[in-house]
């Protein structure tokens, strides 16, 4: 299903649960909250220092304007639940900006601080200070719209504050009026953050799963759905750095459709894609490690990487794909191989040194490639390259 359509065929119930109950065990979940943690940190960490600045103007202002009984107590509150807090977790952001647990100590954090400035109002009622609730609202807000945290989490971290403010007014008998307002204003600050936070999380959901789609497009053939020749290129690149790096054997083996411009012929060009569907599943159910890959090369041609096979079980897979593909049994009435479509394989086997390159190994393995149908098609040949990489024979190339 295209993505982009994805919100609107998918039952709302489907995707409010991703943000209320997400599957923590999958690994597209935690794809996800790696990527939402790396998009907002920065916007935490510009928080937290707007908030250390806030707060320590704020306990210039308490000491200079405000009666001692109040601005004491007050100030070793804020220095030991609020700024201390967020210095430390500034640093961690600095130190630490991939743990997986820093969103949990940002969400920690957040409830502190914001319970914090509860803890102020009472004993601003205590000292016979005015108590302005907007502090406590502001930090709401704070805690919902600006540290970075997913729906939960924000959640989880909000709604102590309110707990807090309606606890310690019982606790110390606040007025009716005052609780009234203060409580309603900060039960509607916490519904209004849990919906901005509900919706920057759906955004964000929704511009990760866009760029995952377009990032494996750009890496995926569009009529097969197999790797294309871009992730082919990528792959090798990468797996020849760690055979290179670990001492291991490294395989190509490049599979091409035999007579298929012939096929196209007389068949059409509709039948042809069927054809290469075909062949791309079947390839792409011969190979399970890991660090194997099957891709369209480029028209009807495919490629295969294999990590750390020895010279044999390329041979023997190699002859296992020509006798898959021509037990397939599409008729191909046009090729001088048989009646059926049938392919031919040349591969090549190395372990790569310091010197060599990637495209030497591909290299061989189109010689070996070209030796498969010089000796009449529908048949596999692998070279065993040593260094420096060059196949033990070499021919001249004929046409396709």
């Amino acid at each position: 299903m295209p993505y982009l359509n994805y919100y609107s065929t998918v039952e709302p119930k489907v995707w409010i649960r991703k943000i209320l109950l997400p599957d923590r065990t999958s690994e597209e979940e935690r794809e996800f909250r790696h990527y939402f943690q790396r998009r907002t940190l920065p916007m935490a960490q510009i928080a937290i220092v707007i908030g250390f600045l806030l707060i320590s103007g704020v306990c210039v202002l308490d000491w200079l304007l405000m009666p001692v009984e109040f601005s004491l107590p007050v100030i070793k509150l804020r220095a030991v639940t609020m700024l201390s807090v967020l210095v430390v977790l500034f640093t961690l952001t600095l130190a630490r900006p991939a743990d997986p647990r820093l969103p949990y100590l940002i969400m920690v954090a957040g409830a502190v601080v914001g319970a914090s400035t509860v803890v102020v109002g009472a004993i601003a009622a205590k000292s016979g200070t005015p108590f302005v609730v907007w502090g406590t609202i502001f930090t709401t807000f704070y805690v919902y719209l600006v540290l970075g945290l997913r729906f939960r989490q924000a959640t989880i971290a909000g709604w102590p504050v309110f707990i807090t403010f309606v606890t310690l007014g019982i606790i110390y008998d606040a007025p009716v009026g005052k609780m009234a307002h203060g409580t309603l204003f900060l039960l509607f600050a916490n519904l209004i953050g849990m919906y901005a936070c509900f919706l920057f999380e759906l955004d964000s959901r929704e511009l990760f799963h866009k760029k995952k789609l377009l990032r494996n497009l750009a890496r995926t053939d569009g009529l097969t759905g197999i790797d294309n020749r871009r992730s082919f290129d990528e792959h090798l690149d990468d797996v020849w750095k760690q055979a290179r790096r670990e001492q291991q054997a490294l395989a190509v083996v490049l599979i091409d459709i035999d007579f298929f411009k012939l096929y196209n012929d007389c068949y059409g060009h509709r039948p042809g894609d069927h054809v290469i569907q075909a062949v791309a599943e079947s390839l792409a159910g011969s190979v399970h490690r890991p660090l194997d890959q099957v891709a369209r090369y480029g028209g009807e041609e495919f490629v295969v990487v294999l990590y750390d096979p020895n010279e044999q079980y390329v041979r023997d897979y190699a002859e296992y794909v020509v006798a898959e593909i021509a037990a397939l049994e599409i008729e191909h009435k046009a090729s001088d191989a048989a009646d059926v479509v049938t392919v031919s394989i040349g591969a090549a086997i190395a372990w790569p040194y310091e010197a060599d390159r990637p495209g030497q190994l591909l290299r061989g393995a189109d010689d070996a490639l070209y030796e498969s149908k010089a000796q009449g098609r529908n048949r596999s040949t692998v070279y065993r390259l040593d260094k420096p990489l060059r196949a033990t024979l070499s021919l001249d190339r004929i046409a396709l």
